[in-house]
């Protein structure tokens, strides 16, 4: 079982990050590798909330809410991952650090096809996921912040 971790400080208030976060449906508008995310059902908030995304390179995710906690967070597992990762669960949990909104996310995946997934993962799929990771966390601080200068809500420290 691999775990990967990134965290980022966002320049805006609580709220202002957490209603970004809480649209979970529309990861696509700020993470850069997600060409086009939807809510699948009526559900938009809370454990059970599903959503289809499909990726820049084509290949489609499955998530499904697992844990929610209004304001602060939600953990959700990916039923359709990326061949040949299994058993994917992604967690994001909003904070406050040094005065600023700060987002943790981590990733917890196992690999398919023994030896040969362990040395692929090792060679390639960590490192992936891990820039995904960071390039996901850089475009939901840039959309949040972007949103909060629009509205002067931009927080430079308390």
């Amino acid at each position: 079982m691999r775990v990967l971790t990134e965290k980022i400080s966002i320049l805006a208030s609580d709220k202002d990050l957490w209603s970004v976060m809480e649209d979970f449906g529309s990861v696509y508008k700020w993470a850069p590798y997600m060409h086009k995310s939807t809510l699948v059902g009526s559900q938009s908030t809370g454990v059970g909330t599903c959503r289809f995304l499909r990726h820049v390179w084509g290949f489609m995710l499955e998530e499904v809410v697992t844990e929610w906690t209004e304001g602060e967070g939600f953990s959700f597992d990916v039923y359709r991952a990326p061949y040949p990762m299994k058993n994917v669960h992604e967690s994001w949990l909003a904070g406050r650090s040094n005065g600023h909104a700060t987002v943790l996310t981590s990733v917890i995946y196992e690999m398919r096809l023994g030896f040969l997934g362990r040395v692929l993962d090792w060679i390639l799929v960590r490192h992936i996921v891990q820039r995904e990771m960071h390039t996901g966390l850089l475009g939901l601080k840039q959309y949040v912040e972007k949103q909060a200068e629009k509205t002067g809500r931009l927080q430079y420290a308390e």
